[in-house]
């Protein structure tokens, strides 16, 4: 049986998928898109949110809230391969850095994002 501590350094070892997520409204074909150090579970945090009546964008909300959630789409947008190597601070910054240019070809395209 395993320690907590064993437990703990087990997780900090795992390596998870990285990337980009979408929640696309169907609607308005507007999208939020978000980072996450984990895809697999990317969802779960922002669709509770919206859920609750509590995600911290606005219109989003509103429009979670006018549309229903048989109206949204939960998607991986983009994964990021990374080394062993690569640290967290250099994980966080080329994953904003992969946001940002997936934000600027797509209001490029004229496509709405929240």
């Amino acid at each position: 049986m395993n320690t907590k501590k064993e437990n703990k350094n087990a997780y900090k070892q795992m390596k998870f998928r990285v990337g980009i997520f979408q929640i696309k409204c169907l609607q308005n074909n507007k999208l939020f898109l978000k980072i996450s150090n984990d895809l697999d579970r990317a969802f779960n945090s922002d669709q509770f949110q919206l859920k609750l009546g509590s995600h911290k964008n606005a219109e989003l909300q509103k429009d979670w809230n006018t549309f229903g959630s048989e109206n949204f789409e939960f998607e991986i947008f983009d994964e990021l391969s990374y080394k062993e190597t690569t640290t967290e601070l250099e994980l966080k910054a080329d994953l904003n850095e992969l946001l940002e240019l997936h934000q600027i070809e797509l209001r490029k395209k004229e496509i709405m994002l929240y």
